[in-house]
């Protein structure tokens, strides 16, 4: 332990401190050099950390691949989509219906009531000069009041200023000096109610009470002064799986399908391989694929720069920020280049995509990665995989199940080679991916994992136990150079207090 008592120069005149400080950077070298070795071991370890989570996002794209239902989506498809088109709205119970339709059911309509307005009135800004008010629908809350300074334009704005809680807009035309009402929605619930209790008989805008619905029924409005020119769609007969069925729209729902009539005919819809999704699957998991093992390689052919070695903590604080950050950059640069690990792990993995796949049930037309249009590119590529779209669209429209056997296809065997060799891409690399994610476990250890006991760990934990020594051994080093100065400084002061004496006798 260093010595409470230090004379730092005060008899000789020495900076002690300064020469202390001198001699320790000396004894300090082998303590600075396993501190640096330290944080080395450690930006591997994270590097290390940092490729396993990279095979492991891979790995859980890899599982999905592995499975069957990843190539078994169903879409609803027509046979002919001129006669009729369907989409899922929900969970239909039947896999195939058979839809014929003889009869083309006519488009529900809105309701509508047009009345004649004054022919006198030049335009539609003239002031009608009238007082009364009147209502649309049932909410006496709904009222439009009409008073002397309005025109037809400026009673059909609060018309329309009310149409997001009665459902009904209201427009005029010059032409034949006609005002229309009509309702927002379509079909059998449409339906327009004007009332009033005040509304002269010989009113301006021609308006009368009354109600008109979608099925042509009016009740009270005066035919002379208005009429509509609306009708509900005519219930019509449509055959699902030979059962007639009325509808009143040519878009209708049944058994959790949304049918589209087109035209008049016969069809089938039915549940049908989903290529597009197949397709989707295929192609996002070769991006992935691709995306994952170019950050690899990047991180095995990284340039290393022997030169820069981790900073002291005392050689950070002569330097920026920026100037730190640039400097352990380079100092992280290489740590795994042409690692033995990720080198193999990574021809592994190509192996595994690119051997065919043998066995019983194969479609040896359809038995590899290059037979669906999946492609390695040049040498200097790494193993990038490139994708014919045409050429696997087709493999997929000719033969979906033969693609997904070349994904998913097991073996029962127990010889390592033959299990290989008749296993599907996905059920291989997986595989693969196990077994060098196990082995850089072992290497460096899991953030997941609170007791690291990897090769990288345990060398870590020697080199923390070598740093302790040594911080300790330069402990007591400082503390003798410190007693040893501090020795000298009293010998001096006691010479000179001598001197001192020995001079006052001789006066």
């Amino acid at each position: 332990m260093v010595s409470s008592i230090r004379m730092g120069g005060l008899v000789s005149g020495l900076n002690t401190e300064s020469i202390v400080k001198d001699l320790m950077k000396a004894e300090s070298a082998p303590l600075n050099k396993l501190l640096q070795k330290k944080q080395t071991e450690e930006w591997r370890r994270d590097q290390y950390r940092e490729m396993n989570a990279l095979l492991s996002d891979l790995k859980n794209k890899t599982f999905d691949m592995k499975l069957q239902g990843t190539y078994q989506k169903k879409v609803l498809a027509s046979d002919n989509d001129t006669i009729v088109s369907a989409k899922q709205k929900g969970n239909p119970t039947a896999s195939v219906y058979n839809v014929e339709v003889d009869v083309l059911p006519t488009a529900a309509k809105a309701a509508t009531v047009k009345f004649s307005a004054d022919k006198n009135l030049k335009d539609g800004t003239i002031a009608l000069n009238e007082e009364y008010s009147f209502s649309i629908g049932s909410d006496p809350n709904d009222i439009i009041k009409v008073e002397k300074g309005d025109s037809i334009n400026s009673i059909l704005a609060k018309v329309n200023a009310l149409s997001s809680k009665t459902g009904v807009t209201a427009s005029y035309l010059q032409d034949d000096k006609s005002i229309t009402f009509t309702t927002k929605a379509t079909g059998a619930t449409a339906a327009i109610t004007i009332n009033s209790t005040d509304l002269p008989a010989d009113n301006k805008l021609g308006l009368s009470t009354g109600t008109v619905n979608s099925n042509a029924a009016i009740t009270g409005f005066s035919t002379n002064q208005g009429f509509q020119s609306s009708a509900d769609a005519k219930a019509q007969t449509v055959k699902i799986n030979g059962i007639p069925y009325s509808v009143n729209s040519t878009t209708f729902t049944f058994d959790g399908v949304e049918f589209n009539i087109k035209s008049k005919g016969t069809t089938k819809v039915d549940l049908k391989p989903d290529e597009d999704a197949m397709f989707k699957s295929i192609k996002d998991y070769v991006d992935k694929y691709n995306e994952i093992i170019e950050k690899i390689n990047k991180k095995v052919d990284e340039r290393t720069y022997k030169d820069f070695k981790p900073l002291l903590a005392e050689e950070k604080q002569s330097l920026s920020d920026k100037q730190v950050e640039q400097w352990e950059e380079k100092a992280k640069s290489g740590l795994l280049r042409q690692d033995t690990l990720l080198s193999t792990g990574l021809s592994q993995m190509r192996q595994a995509l690119m051997s065919n796949v043998k066995g019983s049930g194969m479609d040896t037309k359809l038995d590899s990665l290059t037979e669906i249009g999946i492609t390695t590119g040049a040498y200097n590529e790494n193993g990038k995989l490139y994708i014919s779209e045409t050429k696997l669209r087709e493999a997929i429209s000719k033969n979906g199940n033969a693609v997904m056997d070349l994904f998913t296809k097991t073996s029962s065997s127990t010889d390592p080679a033959t299990k290989f060799n008749e296993s599907g891409l996905a059920e291989r690399l997986y595989n693969q991916l196990n077994s060098t994610m196990t082995k850089l476990t072992e290497k460096a250890g899991s953030n997941a994992s609170l007791v690291d006991k990897s090769i990288l760990g345990e060398g870590l934990k020697r080199i923390n136990s070598d740093i302790s020594r040594w911080e300790s051994r330069l402990q007591d080093k400082e503390s003798r150079y410190w007693k040893k100065f501090t020795a000298m400084e009293t010998a001096m002061n006691k010479a000179n207090a001598q001197g001192n004496w020995l001079s006052q006798q001789q006066g």
